[in-house]
């Protein structure tokens, strides 16, 4: 048996999920009232992390059996095992030239730690790729897809929910931030020790590109011929920008990025609860169940799930600032595709006046970011490549064929057509139909929104749970919000998020 290094989490032992599942009903869940929503929703978490991380981890070890049947190989050539799959070697840039160039072997491209490279086999001979789906893979993508139906139902009933009575925490103030330190501490501990996500050398290699102004191509050969989102590549701009003058590897640096979107998630979830649920401790209370579910540290090391929680996190804290609201929710949707469409929501939301600057943020944040794909842009046509295919707008790929090796019991063409259909229904009624502004109500609504977009995304769909987590965790846990109502005329003098 292999050793594993100390702190690193074993995300597939199904003692570690036990032991992690136990402490979080032991904590969190309400025996004095069994039959609650509160119950009902711990339930649906602990299920979501079941069925995420047998899917993820039965689909590593059906990769690794049949990609690495070799123990015997050298690190270099089957990459770094960890518990999330095995990571490849880490992605070179041409030492010469003007151009920077993302080298991806088919066995690197295979080997990421994604639902496409996990579930891909390369055939001998023929180099095609070939589905190996596991039966519990398969079974657990499948209750997967369910429970976030069942999430989607929740959410949307949640208006309904107007008793909302305190429900304390089996464990006081003290012992949960007690316990949220050191969960804070292992979960970073395992970012620390895993190898960069392969999306996320990438996005440090067009970084490091956009502060050079360099041209920025994927090899042809790769099975990944996606670009990072430009807000990734922005932050990873940032980063390379802060290692040059610390001298840290990129490597490093790709690390301290995750480990920062971590920890503003954190920081959000406390501003959030002190400012607008004036309650601490159900900051710490949701920071610590963020920190202990599985299904945060299946992804935990990839920039581009944890990124946008963060932007939409801040977003909410900021509301009655439409200005920055904006700005967030314009990095956000420069990261992944979903956020563009709570724009609609959010304008409605801050009305006329409060609409329009919000608006004007966005729009500034995508000139930006369409700024920074112009200086990794050789002409044109390299230009409008990146436009089409960064910030994962795959909603371009909805009328074709899944992608090969993704199991299609669950991402059938029809089943994602009438999905999209249902969810673009659910937002035009959001948006037009009369109904309460108020912070309760827009939580609601875009954490509904998230949740129903992942039942249509082209790509592994019910995979991208830390998307919506945190969200999800503030409508779970708020008090009443209806008297939080969108700032009207003049912005007031208070600080950001002072309940009215």
């Amino acid at each position: 048996m292999q050793d594993r290094p100390f702190l690193s989490m074993d995300i597939s032992n199904p003692t570690w999920w036990a032991y992690v599942a136990l402490l979080i009903l032991a904590v969190y869940f309400r025996f004095s009232r069994v039959f609650s929503v509160r119950n009902l929703d711990l339930i649906l978490l602990i299920l979501l992390s079941t069925a995420l991380t047998a899917t993820v981890s039965w689909q590593d070890r059906v990769w690794s059996e049949k990609i690495l049947p070799d123990p015997r190989q050298t690190e270099t050539d089957r990459g770094q095992k960890t518990s999330a799959g095995v990571i490849p070697v880490a992605m070179k840039a041409r030492s010469a030239g003007d151009e920077a160039q993302v080298v991806s072997p088919e066995k690197a491209a295979i080997a990421a730690p994604t639902l496409e490279g996990r579930t891909m086999a390369m055939d001998e001979g023929t180099g095609k790729a070939s589905a190996s789906v596991h039966p519990i893979s398969r079974w657990g993508s499948l209750g997967l897809l369910l429970i976030t139906a069942m999430l989607l139902v929740r959410l949307m009933l949640d208006e309904s929910l107007t008793r909302r009575p305190r429900l304390d925490q089996n464990l006081n103030f003290a012992g949960l931030t007690f316990l949220c330190i050191p969960a804070f501490g292992i979960l970073m501990a395992h970012v620390a020790l895993l190898s960069p996500h392969m999306n996320t050398q990438k996005a440090m290699l067009y970084g490091k590109a956009l502060l050079e102004r360099q041209d920025v191509r994927v090899d042809p050969k790769s099975t990944d011929g996606t670009h990072p989102a430009p807000t990734e590549t922005l932050v990873a701009a940032g980063g390379n920008f802060v290692g040059e003058l610390a001298d840290k590897e990129p490597d490093w640096i790709a690390r301290g990025l995750v480990i920062t979107a971590h920890t503003l998630v954190v920081l959000g979830l406390l501003a959030i609860s002190r400012w607008h649920f004036s309650s601490l401790q159900l900051g710490v209370s949701m920071s610590c169940l963020y920190l202990l579910l599985p299904c945060t540290g299946v992804y935990v090391h990839q920039l581009s799930h944890v990124l946008p929680a963060a932007c939409l996190i801040w977003a909410f804290a900021s509301y009655r600032k439409p200005v920055i609201a904006g700005i967030l929710l314009g990095f956000a949707s420069g990261t992944l595709f979903f956020a563009g469409f709570l724009l609609p929501l959010w304008a409605v939301f801050y009305g006329r006046r409060g609409g329009l600057r919000f608006l004007i943020s966005v729009m500034a944040v995508v000139a930006i970011l369409v700024t920074s794909l112009m200086f990794i842009s050789r002409d044109a046509s390299s230009f409008t490549n990146k436009l089409i295919t960064t910030a994962n707008w795959t909603v371009y790929r909805l009328l074709q064929d899944p992608v090969a090796g993704v199991d299609t019991n669950v991402s059938h063409l029809m089943i994602r057509i009438i999905m999209a259909a249902l969810f673009f229904v659910m937002l035009t009624a959001m948006t037009v139909l009369p109904r309460p502004r108020n912070l309760e109500n827009l939580l609601a609504n875009s954490t509904c929104l998230i949740v129903a977009a992942q039942l249509w995304y082209p790509d592994d769909i019910g995979h991208y749970v830390i998307w919506y987590l945190p969200l999800l965790l503030l409508v779970i846990f708020r008090p009443r919000l209806d008297h939080l109502i969108p700032p009207r005329g003049e912005e007031p003098s208070a600080a950001v998020g002072t309940a009215v």
